[in-house]
């Protein structure tokens, strides 16, 4: 339960004071007000005041649930948990369209928008035999600044040979400044777990101190060399590069288990760390908004809500469904949307989602009732570069192949 102490008042001090006084001398039988005595206890009392307040500061150390500010952060000494967690950036998805064979190389290229924030690669990018491609990036720098709007994104640097378009269908998440009185308390109330045996909340809370990016981990069984394969998922969504790997494993050897220890003399673990694959879910609708509100304000309104749907913090790979008539309630319950034609909605059937996959909003298409791309100034949705069909056939096809 929360430490409950109520600090005493001055007057309570400084009756407790008087009464050891009388109980200890047959001198005196009253103090009066403005007397000698009446001072004396009164300047102890402000004294006993300041030691009252320096106890229960220091009892906040032993209890985080009372504890705020530096306080908070000083109970990371007693508990052995890492210290307040700072910014991180955010990432998101990318459409591309250009030539057939365009390549995006990771290295050298960037992405900037209206915003000014600037985003990179997680990998080499080739545009396919179709013309277009989503491409998965995060943002150079932190904050929650590095959450941008969707179509912020509209300019690559340096633009290769065939290049035609680039925008964000999707807004950027993920991005936070330093870690909130409320999110590092439960962090340092939940830090026990790291003692737990045999528990995936041993292995999530041995690598959160050495990557605070770190959410969660899923076992998903052997690979082919007989490995135990933990999936890494971040705070932000995005994918850890091969040295975070490769420090989360060598840093984190002394809480392997036996079975997944590197055996003397050799160069290899019993455990292989990945990151988690996602499985990106399409969204394509025709909506009719009420004159009154803005456009741009009901688009990250939706997906702010769908984000929340999709939250795969609590997600259960392989048990939970994404299920379209939830898409739709969202969509039709958000404030502004006055109308939205269920028979255009897509995807319209059931997604399940792959055991070894999170589910994450990449593609975002609002379309009036005609079927016109719907978009502002502000934004830099070219429809021109959009297939002709609303509906997404290619997520379609290959989601028909997941048993």
């Amino acid at each position: 339960m929360p430490l409950r102490i109520r600090p005493s008042t001055q007057e309570e001090r400084k009756q407790v004071l008087t009464k050891i006084i009388l109980n200890k001398t047959n001198k005196v039988s009253k103090i009066a007000d403005n007397s000698v005595l009446a001072g004396t206890a009164d300047g102890v009392a402000k004294i006993a005041g300041k030691a009252e307040k320096d106890i229960i500061l220091a009892f906040t150390r032993l209890y985080p649930e009372s504890a705020s500010g530096i306080q908070l952060d000083e109970s990371t000494l007693v508990f052995g948990v890492s210290p307040r967690f700072t910014a991180s950036g955010s990432s998101t998805y990318l459409l591309l369209r250009g030539d057939v064979g365009t390549v995006y190389p990771q290295s050298t290229t960037t992405f900037v928008g209206r915003s000014g924030v600037e985003f990179e690669l997680e990998q080499d990018v080739t545009i396919p035999s179709f013309g277009f491609t989503y491409a998965k990036v995060r943002s150079i720098d932190s904050g929650i600044e590095t959450n941008i709007d969707p179509g912020d994104i509209d300019t690559v640097n340096p633009q290769p040979t065939g290049h035609q378009f680039v925008t964000n269908e999707y807004q950027a998440t993920g991005g936070k400044g330093s870690e909130d009185d409320l999110t590092f308390r439960r962090r340092i109330q939940e830090g026990a777990n790291i003692l737990a045996t045999q528990t995936l909340s041993r292995l999530e809370q041995a690598f959160i101190l050495i990557n605070p990016n770190v959410l969660r981990v899923f076992n998903q069984g052997l690979n082919a060399q007989g490995q135990i394969r933990m999936a890494i998922a971040t705070q932000n969504g995005i994918n850890l590069n091969a040295s975070e790997l490769d420090d989360l494993l060598k840093n984190g050897e002394r809480f392997f288990a036996l079975t997944e220890l590197k055996p003397f003399g050799t160069q290899t673990y019993g455990i292989e760390l990945v990151n988690i694959d996602w499985q990106p879910i399409d969204i394509s609708f025709r909506i009719e908004l009420f004159p009154s509100f803005n456009l741009d304000e009901v688009r990250k309104n939706i997906q702010v809500r769908i984000s929340k749907y999709l939250d795969f913090r609590k997600w259960i790979p392989g048990e939970d469904v994404v299920e379209w008539d939830d898409l739709l309630g969202i969509v039709k319950s958000t404030r502004g949307v006055k109308y939205v034609a269920d028979q255009n909605f897509f995807p319209r059937f059931d997604i399940p989602t792959d055991r070894n996959k999170l589910p994450r909003l990449r593609g975002f298409r609002m379309l009036s009732l005609q079927g016109n791309l719907l978009s502002t100034s502000a934004n830099n949705f070219n429809p021109v570069f959009f297939p002709n069909q609303a509906d997404f056939s290619f997520q379609q096809t290959a989601l028909r192949t997941i048993t």
